[in-house]
Order: C-alpha cells, then structure tokens, then sequence
C-alpha cells in the first residue's frame, strides 16, 4: 500500500470535545513506552492519552528533568523517572537498564529553552540548534547504550519547521515543504539525527508538527492560554476592559492551533498504523480560528467589556520584521500595535494585580517573575500580533485515515477551566 492510498479506521468515536477519534482493534494489547520530556505541555497530555487505555499500554515510563509535577488524568500505568537529558548517555543508559525498559514506541518532546541572543524568543538560532540537538542525541545514543530499540520512535518538533516565526511562509503549510534555510534551524537536525539513528537500527520514525500548542501544565511558561488567562484576570481586577492590543490584520488573520490533547491521540494513532511509518504529519485542531473571534469569548468567560482594533492605525507603533519572507516573495511584514503584551506585563500596576489576586485566591506560579515574564508574555506577542495568517494542510493525515478535530475556541476554555484546576489563575 502506498502512502497515497487511503487507510480509513473501521469506527470513530468523541471523547468529550474531540472529535472523530480513531477506536482501535481491542487485540491491540500490552504495548509499552517511554515518554521524555513528560513534564512539558505535549508530554504531560502523551501520559493523559496513554493513561486512557491502560489494556492498550500496559506501562508509560515517563522521563523528565524535574520531578513529578500536580497533574490530571494521569493513570497507575504510568510510572514517573527523572531523567537529565544533559547528563552523558552512559549515565542516562544506566537508568534506562535499572528500570529494564523496554518500550515498543518512544515519545520524544524534551525542550530546553537558552537565553535569546536579542529580544526574541528564538534569536539565539544557533544555541538553540545546538542544546536541542544535544537533547536528542543523548536520547539516541542512552537508548543504544542500553540495548533498547523500539518498534517505533515519536519526534515532535512544530511550525517553526516552516519557518513561521520568520515571517510568513507559503499557507496552508504542507508536510514535504523545503526547509527554510534562511538560519539554522533545530527542528531539522533533529529529523536528520532521528532519521539517521533509526536508518541504522532498524526502527521507523514518526514526526508530528503542531502549531500553537494549548494545553494546561503546572510550570509551563510558553503557553499562549496561560498568559492571555493571566491578561484577562488582571483587566477585570482592575475593572478595565480586555484591550486588543493589536490592529485588524492580526484580528481577523486565521491562524493554525493544535490542542495538546488532540495532539497526542494524533501521535498515539501514527505509531500504532503499521502504515504510517517514517512519515511526518501536520497536528492541527483542523478549526478556522481568528483572535477576533476568541477575544469576544474571552471577555465573556470572565465577564469584561471588550475593544475592537482601532479604525485609526496612524498612532500605532510599528515592527518591520528583518528577514526577507520565508515563503521566498514580498516585503518582511510590518507588526503595528498600541502595546505588546510583553510590555503590558512589565507595568507596576499590573504586577500589583496580579500580586493581589495571588493573595486572594491563593495562586500557584508567578507568570511576572523575572524568569518568566519574557517567556509567557512576549510568547503571546508571537501568537497574537502578527499580521500574516498561518495554516496547515491535513491532507496527509486524512489519507492514513485521522479524522480527529476539536473546536479551538471550545479548547482555549477547557484549558482556561484546567488552568483554575491547577490553581493557576483565578476562577472564572
């Protein structure tokens, strides 16, 4: 069967707000699995996922840096180790074989975020290239070290594969896009170093490449729902409005979500379809999704009057990108705003606030330290106020017969109501 041949699942089920989902053949039995970066947004649902059909997946080892963190869903299945990917492979293989794992599939979304080199997230492309790289290969050497070869071995990487936090790129984004060389890149030496690892053992590769990611973790600080949570909470303390901070482009552009949780049943099917190895795939919610139309229900959910874009854009500040557009035509694109979020975060006021609300409802975290400011606000600046739309194709996924959707909007509030579960922002 070729990859262009259609491989439909004989039934779908809903679970909850997802939709479409594959129901698997019950013979499907007694599978085992390593999870590295567990701990993370995609890692921590993995488990969720996995934790649902513990006859399916008899035992998820989930590997992270820091210990345990409070989380949901997570079944007796799953046994938790900490692991430093930074440490050498001899002595990560050491704890692979004293816990004598033994995993059909591995699940790989370990992250390290370096210090940017300027005022962007992902200035420092070569330090990034480097430490994700090293993450990786640690991974792959530990795993050869320890004579474990799995039937199957999951990399996540993500949009930044098309270059979108560059500018914007040929839309809706396609898995066999070339890459964007414009500079180094982290998400393609990783394929390559994954490719190669599994070419010379014997196992298949899977990549998944999800967009804005959302989901609700303890500790997770680039998270788009979490800062535009924090936002809202602290404008109705105050009793001012949710303010768009941006013009109309970055309102009405439609622009790619992947919920975690959608993103792991994604996963879980690509590694169990004997047909869909060494194959990359889009991760999307598969919802039209625009700013404009969350940022009514935003308000809504937390009771606030809301603004439009302003009609005059004459006092707006400007940001012309420096590179040329990834998708190789046109100018860089010019970002106009009242105020970025990143800024909106560094004002006393609203420090203050969030102190207050802190004390009043007895929060966890602190999104205004100085370890975290920069990475959750200027995280939603990358979301939110660029102009240029950005959307995947899931033609692919179809053909290997997912079908697996969620409404975006219906996502960012169940992740909304997981993130006052956890005690991270307050109740709506």
């Amino acid at each position: 069967m070729t990859s262009n041949s259609p491989i439909i699942p004989s039934t779908v089920e809903n679970r909850g707000i997802y939709c479409g989902l594959p129901k698997f053949s019950p013979l499907i039995t007694g599978r085992k699995a390593i999870v590295f970066g567990a701990n993370g947004i995609s890692g921590n649902y993995m488990l969720r996922a996995l934790s649902q059909t513990p006859e399916r997946w008899e035992h998820v080892a989930a590997l992270s840096r820091r210990p345990h963190t409070a989380s949901q869903g997570i079944g007796k299945n799953v046994e938790h180790i900490q692991v430093d990917l930074l440490q050498e492979p001899e002595e990560i293989a050491k704890i692979l074989r004293h816990h004598e794992l033994q995993p059909d599939v591995v699940f790989f979304f370990a992250y390290i975020q370096p210090p940017p080199a300027d005022d962007n997230l992902w200035s420092n492309a070569e330090e990034l290239t480097r430490s994700q790289g090293k993450l990786l290969q640690n991974c792959l050497d530990a795993l050869q070290l320890a004579s474990i070869r799995p039937k199957r071995f999951l990399l996540q990487t993500g949009a930044k594969y098309y270059g979108v936090h560059l500018g914007p790129v040929h839309s809706p984004a396609v898995e066999s896009d070339p890459r964007v060389l414009i500079e180094p890149n982290f998400y393609y030496v990783q394929e390559d170093m994954l490719s190669q690892y599994c070419r010379q053992n014997g196992v298949q590769w899977n990549v998944v490449r999800p967009a804005v990611i959302l989901g609700a973790v303890e500790g997770s600080a680039m998270n788009s729902v979490y800062a535009l949570a924090v936002y809202a909470a602290v404008q109705k303390h105050k009793g001012e409005k949710l303010v768009w901070p941006g013009d109309a482009w970055g309102w009405e552009k439609e622009v790619t979500h992947s919920s975690a949780m959608l993103n792991s049943y994604l996963s879980e099917y690509v590694v169990l379809n004997e047909h869909a190895g060494n194959e990359a795939f889009n991760a999307s919610d598969g919802s039209p999704f625009t700013y404009g139309r969350l940022w009514a229900q935003l308000a809504k959910w937390h009771g606030l009057e809301f603004t439009y874009p302003d009609d005059d854009s004459t006092g707006l500040h400007e940001l012309t990108l420096q590179h040329k557009p990834p998708r190789g035509f046109g100018k860089p694109p010019t970002i106009r705003f009242n105020f970025t979020f990143f800024e909106w975060a560094q004002r006393p006021e609203n420090q203050q606030a969030w102190k207050e609300l802190t004390q009043k409802h007895n929060l966890i975290g602190n999104p205004f330290g100085p370890n975290e400011l920069e990475k959750t606000f200027e995280y939603l600046d990358f979301a939110v106020l660029p102009p240029h739309a950005f959307t995947m194709n899931l033609a692919k996924g179809r053909k290997f017969g997912w079908y697996g959707f969620v409404d975006t909007i219906e996502s960012h509030r169940q992740v909304i109501e997981e993130l006052v579960a956890l005690n991270m922002v307050p109740p709506l």
